[in-house]
């Protein structure tokens, strides 16, 4: 049942939850200006103006932003501006003259409630972090958290190296549980510090609106608890008259009672990086400075950054962990396929052995609904409760064909009555049309969880009858016995669960022969060949992208060399049966009838007809697939680590061969042209698998920019124009050049100087990190001892130039 905390979270007003959103004030470590455009117009300041730019709010308001910066940096700022993803062009480095002398801000942009706000942070770092000091911080960090063993390990090592980072006194990994609740799993911390693992904070000391806020915002800085909220002069934005939403404001004010509930940890700085995992917030990287402490643009730079690698590398720690599971299921979804397969009902078949159908998600009972008839497994509530239970299912619980709980006696009160057969449910809808349904159910498991502090002591309720959050001033350990639950449904459950119902769907009685078996496995290689280009395309992770790709190719070589050469005996027992068959027919033209009606219902002629071409056209798949194999092979040459001679132009066609899928006409766009024109080149001297990552870096930034440009345009334009990229090779004087160039959008020269830049992306939110063109950079630059280019204009597209010695230097940087 919902504790009385919960009840009171779920009837906080609205009023409080919004104004989390819209304080009306920042904090004191910068100055923040809201603009509208295009003439910059300064429609509110925050009251700190005066001690940080030396100019009242009184004197800017209504001014243009000439008032306070000179035009050269204004120009600067609407360059910025034009740009179509403002977000990615932070922070932009201004100057502003005081009354002593020059000072630089980090300028923060972003546009709300139909106004562009600007934030000033001073630059006063220390800090001169150079391309490689961030790099290999990073890359060493990286590979740190890649060699862990387990998920919880991951965090553990997460949080050392974050503290390493950060330099703070306190970090830890707090995962957000099912309930709502946070728990610490993992932490660093100074050695007189007591330790917070394993504790559990209740769901309303991060309600769902800060949860979302965190979402949004990659970090969250207060570098002193203890501060002075600075309110906007006016209080409200003068185009709503309504306060200014700051929901994507890094110096947005926290809320009174946030800040005083770090103020009761002894906290008195904050860092926070939200850990997503496939999009959702998963968790919190949450720092703990117990004296005030500002951290500069940089170390937040790198903090965020951080940040998006354990994201990463969370999703594939998850997915190794449950892989023994994932074997386990599979197997038992094999049986289970083949005995749905062979059995006169599917029903017949998942009951042949009942085991397996509760071993498929760990339930401890089953029941199959089909219209009227119920059969159950194992421990079960009665047949009325369980009509009873379909029909509120039915009501609108089931989402997406599914409905799954660890407490269904929360969302379901009489479940109540039999809680220790069923306090766990997962249901999946095979047809609600026609009220087929499977349920598995849990019994309850009591748990004892620990609190860090009493739950009660979070909220209040006022006179009036409202519920406000209030900041709770005990951490001393509370115990709460939990019940009405199960253990947790893993998503690896849920999956087999679907993936179940996708079969019952899909299956169709008497089709297990072996012809069927070698087109499923051929048809398991191309999609596990699909992943692997998807991930060679969208991963980043370019250190570890040799080997994964060879690795791949060598698991799927063999798998594949087998179904190629079954498939000429496969030819040659067809034909065998197929001649036999028409033997019989030439002796025996006037067959039995039972055997001319299974004729007829097989549809024999079409089937001799068809087997033929079937098996050509898998011939053909198969040799389709030894060509990507040896692409991929090429692609990744994981045995030529070391400076050796190659063809660059097969290093090429390996990469496009790759990003073929990406190069091929969609529904809603036309084909990318290749055209090639490739000069003759001897063997170059190269680290064949870096260059390589090169090649896919640049051509798959082209396709995007391509793809991006063909959004803006009609398909009479792509027609008039059609979408191509040109790859040119040539020997000048010993430096063998490559271009590489696109008709895509073009990129702003605003932009064009910050290309290779560490951290700098002009790609959305979660589809870049920045470190793309900076690495291929390091790699040409450094590796190689080259340059790489960009020369490119607005809607004219964008050639990216590569240059480098036929034989390698001796200075050149080791592999």
């Amino acid at each position: 049942m919902p504790t009385p905390v919960q009840k009171l979270l779920n009837s906080l007003s609205k009023d409080e939850q919004e104004s989390i959103n819209t304080p009306g004030c920042i904090q004191p470590h910068g100055v923040l200006l809201v603009l509208q455009e295009p003439d910059l117009k300064i429609l509110q300041v925050s009251a700190n103006s005066d001690v940080i730019l030396g100019l009242s709010p009184q004197s800017l308001i209504s001014k243009n932003l000439s008032a306070v910066f000179e035009p050269s940096q204004i120009k600067k700022l609407k360059r910025v501006l034009q740009s179509p993803n403002l977000v990615g062009m932070n922070p932009i480095k201004l100057s502003f003259q005081g009354d002593e002398c020059y000072r630089c801000f980090d300028g923060i942009v972003n546009r709300t409630d139909g106004v562009l706000i600007l934030e000033l942070e001073e630059n006063t770092s220390v800090h001169h972090f150079s391309f490689l000091d961030f790099y290999q911080l990073i890359q060493n960090t990286v590979v740190e958290l890649q060699k862990t063993e387990s998920m919880l390990h991951l965090c553990e090592v997460a949080a050392q190296k974050f503290r390493e980072i950060s330099q703070m006194d306190r970090v830890m990994i707090y995962q957000f549980q099912r309930q709502g609740h946070g728990l610490v799993i993992a932490e660093d911390r100074r050695e007189d510090l007591e330790t917070f693992v394993g504790l559990s904070y209740p769901a309303s000391d991060i309600p769902a609106i800060a949860r979302k806020l965190f979402s949004k915002n990659r970090v969250r800085l207060i570098p002193n608890v203890y501060y002075q909220p600075v309110p906007l002069v006016p209080l409200d934005n003068p185009l709503t008259e309504k306060p200014l939403d700051l929901g994507q404001s890094v110096l947005r004010s926290a809320s009174t009672c946030h800040l005083q509930y770090l103020q009761n940890m002894g906290v008195s700085a904050s860092l926070v990086v939200p850990i997503l995992r496939h999009g959702e917030l998963w968790g919190l990287i949450a720092g703990h400075h117990y004296t005030p402490q500002y951290f500069p643009y940089e170390v937040r730079a790198a903090c965020e950054f951080f940040g998006q690698a354990l994201s990463a590398e969370l999703s594939s720690k998850e997915s190794y962990e449950s892989y023994d599971a994932r074997l386990v299921i599979q197997d038992i979804q094999g049986q289970l396929l083949t005995q749905m397969t062979q059995a006169d009902s599917f029903v017949d078949g998942l009951v042949e052995d009942s085991q397996q159908l509760l071993d498929l998600v760990s339930a401890t009972g089953v029941a199959i609904s089909l219209g009227d008839k119920i059969t159950t497994i194992g421990k079960t509530p009665s047949h009325k409760a369980i009509i009873a239970l379909l029909q509120w299912l039915e009501e609108g619980h089931f989402r997406d064909k599914l409905y799954c709980t660890d407490s269904l006696a929360l969302e379901y009160p009489s479940a109540i009555q039999y809680k220790d057969i069923a306090s766990g449910l997962l249901a999946i809808a095979i047809s609600q049309s026609q009220q087929k349904y499977i349920l598995w159910f849990r019994p309850e498991v009591l748990q004892t969880v620990d609190w860090a502090g009493n739950l009660n002591d979070s909220t209040y309720q006022t006179d009036e009858g409202n519920v406000s959050l209030c900041p709770r001033r005990s951490f001393e350990l509370w115990k709460e016995e939990v019940q009405l639950t199960c253990l947790p449904w893993y998503a690896y459950q849920i999956e087999a669960a679907l993936d179940l119902r996708k079969n019952i769907i899909s299956i169709v009685i008497r089709k297990a022969d072996e012809l069927a078996q070698l087109n499923q496995e051929l048809y398991a290689a191309l999609r596990q060949l699909r992943q692997v280009q998807t991930q060679l395309i969208q991963s980043e992770k370019m250190s570890s992208l040799g080997q994964m790709v060879a690795g791949i190719a060598h698991e799927i070589n063999n798998p594949v060399n087998f179904i190629y050469g079954n498939l000429a005996h496969a030819e040659a027992y067809s034909k065998g049966l197929i001649d036999l068959v028409e033997l019989y027919h030439k002796h025996y033209p006037e067959p039995h009838e039972e055997i001319q009606e299974e004729s007829e219902n097989l549809d024999l002629d079409f089937l001799i007809e068809d087997l033929p071409k079937l098996l050509s056209s898998m011939h053909l798949g198969a040799e389709r697939i030894r060509e990507i194999v040896q692409s991929l092979r090429n692609f990744s040459r994981l045995d030529e680590a070391d400076v050796k001679p190659v063809d660059i132009h097969e290093g090429i066609d390996s990469t496009l061969l790759i990003l073929s899928n990406r190069l091929k006409a969609k529904t809603d766009a036309p084909s990318i042209h290749v055209i090639k024109k490739y000069g003759k080149i001897p063997p170059v001297e190269c680290y064949p698998s870096q260059l390589n990552q090169v090649f896919m870096n640049l051509l798959a930034n082209s396709i995007d920019a391509i793809e991006e440009y063909n959004h803006t345009r009609t398909f009479r334009e792509i027609r008039e124009n059609p979408s191509t990229i040109l790859i040119e090779t040539e020997l000048v004087e010993q430096m063998v050049r490559i271009r590489i160039k696109d008709n895509g959008m073009g990129i702003p020269e605003s932009v064009q100087s910050k290309l290779f830049d560490p951290f700098f992306t002009t790609k959305p939110v979660g589809k870049g990190t920045g470190m793309g063109l900076a690495i291929s950079y390091q790699i040409i630059t450094e590796k190689h001892q080259g340059t790489l280019c960009c020369i490119s204009q607005p809607h004219q597209g964008a050639e990216f130039i590569i240059e480098i010695p036929l034989h390698s230097k001796s200075g050149a940087s080791p592999a």
